[in-house]
């Protein structure tokens, strides 16, 4: 980036007076103050390296990789002022990140509403296939928006939300193949098949092109009818015969998220798709869709409630975007509070103490359910299923545990660890399966339930445990910070 020189003078130092600019805001204010007109980044970059800001300062202190970056991101700004001479520059607000973390955790909470909501409906439906297609919609999404977010970082939001929409219709292709030609036994109802297997993939496409085009709010706003909808169908004021209009409330949505897709980029920018962290991100959503549907269907509701394992686990969504976005909050904001290395990595570590804190309650919550299910009062160990129920819960609260420290793996772009952490409850669940299905070759499905359920449980916990550990080794590492 560049532009032409027309300053009647060459650019100094930092204008005198003031303390030492801890923020590109400061660096934007001093230039600003100074008699200079910067309009070229060469002259700018040279002005701050001749204050002594080489590029690990540009790292640490203002979160930029490079001195011309930051120069970059300093000339941008002072350009965009250059109506208003003399007017200094708004500091900016401190970011709402609960607000923002709120409104992504109602926004993926849209298609697991109407999914409980729709219980009738998908029951017409084969469960291999809609488990395939909950495995496909979910990792092919979260793959979807890595990719989308490599062009539109580069002002390609259009032809980012044009290749999530492309992922959903070549998706769609395969689900309606799999309809057409598979068993009747796996399928279903095939009419009724192609509606809930299209709105599914619909759901979290837009999703995915909501985070994409930066129009969470305003999709979270369009889904209003189907939050209505699928409380009223809940509420037994809507016949599920009428799942038809849950259908559409959930495509009204998604063609708002999808309306970017219309925008011409102005970018000429080449975006790279970053190959390695696309898949990184299907293994991450592969593993979380399987352990979804491991804690699903172990112990299922009864009489139209949902599975217990799901209600620790609806509860936990918008706790983990809270969480997530004040650790990504808490690490810039250190950027702009300390002038020095050492004091900012002080408070690296005490945000990773706090951090690692909000993570063991879930180990310690699930780990204390485990032990009261094998020693239930009798009262209750009088149910048939009192023992199941609790595993079941604590299955749930295990997984939202396991699922906060992915996450927050993905965020300090430790992709492989985050994937190799949300593939490993699947892995802890199929050694014991498979070792049952040898021993016992023509069990039934009750008992291998009784198999599957505590290794399931076992394996969520060993799986809190491993997060806990790559989480302290990534919190509490400098490098993660870069």
């Amino acid at each position: 980036m560049s532009a032409p020189t027309v300053g009647p003078q060459r650019v100094g130092p930092f204008p005198p007076g003031g303390p030492a600019p801890r923020s590109v805001a400061d660096l934007v204010e001093r230039f600003a103050a100074g008699s200079a007109v910067v309009v070229d980044v060469d002259e700018l970059v040279a002005a701050i390296e001749a204050a002594g800001i080489s590029d690990r300062q540009a790292q640490v202190k203002y979160g930029v990789p490079t001195v011309f970056a930051l120069g970059e991101a300093v000339l941008a700004r002072l350009w965009a002022q250059r109506h208003r001479p003399g007017a200094a520059p708004a500091r900016p607000a401190a970011p709402p990140f609960a607000r923002a973390a709120l409104a992504r955790a109602a926004l993926f909470l849209t298609p697991a509403l109407a999914a409980l909501a729709a219980d009738a409906t998908l029951a017409r439906v084969g469960w291999p296939l809609l488990a395939a297609t909950l495995l496909l919609g979910w990792s092919g999404g979260q793959a979807l928006a890595c990719a989308g977010y490599a062009r539109a970082g580069h002002g390609a939001t259009g032809a980012a939300v044009r290749r999530v929409i492309a992922g959903l219709l070549l998706g769609a292709g395969g689900c309606a193949a799999a309809i057409a030609f598979g068993p009747a036994d796996l399928v279903g109802e095939r009419t009724v098949a192609y509606a809930v297997c299209g709105v599914e993939l619909l759901a979290f496409a837009g999703t995915a092109a909501a985070l994409v085009g930066d129009r969470v709010a305003a999709v979270l706003r369009w889904s209003v009818p189907a939050w209505l909808v699928s409380l009223a169908m809940l509420a037994g004021l809507l016949p599920a015969r009428y799942g038809w209009v849950l259908g559409a409330a959930v495509g009204l949505a998604a063609a708002r998220a999808f309306v970017p897709a219309l925008r011409r980029d102005r970018s000429r920018v080449p975006a790279r798709t970053p190959v390695a962290a696309v898949f990184a991100y299907l293994a991450i959503g592969a593993g979380q869709a399987g352990a979804f549907l491991l804690v699903w269907r172990l112990v299922p509701g009864e009489g139209g409630t949902p599975p217990p394992a799901t209600l620790p686990l609806l509860l936990a969504v918008p706790l983990i975007e809270v969480f997530i976005g004040w650790h990504a909050a808490s690490v810039a904001g250190g950027l702009d509070t300390y002038d020095d290395v050492a004091a900012y990595r002080r408070h690296l570590r005490g945000l990773g103490t706090v951090t690692l804190a909000a993570l063991l309650p879930p180990l310690a919550i699930g780990a204390a359910l485990v032990v009261a299910a094998f020693r239930l009062p009798y009262e209750l160990s009088r149910h048939p299923d009192a023992r199941a129920l609790v595993l079941a819960v604590a299955a749930g609260v295990l997984l939202a545990g396991g699922w906060a420290a992915t996450l927050l793996l993905a965020t300090r772009g430790r992709l492989l660890l985050a994937a190799f952490l949300a593939l490993a409850p699947v892995a802890f669940a199929v050694v014991p399966v498979a070792g049952w299905l040898v021993a016992v070759p023509g069990g039934g499905v009750d008992s291998l339930i009784q198999v599957l359920l505590p290794a399931t449980v076992a394996g969520l916990a060993a799986t809190s445990v491993l997060g806990l550990a790559a989480t302290a080794h990534t919190v509490f590492h400098p490098g993660s910070y870069r």
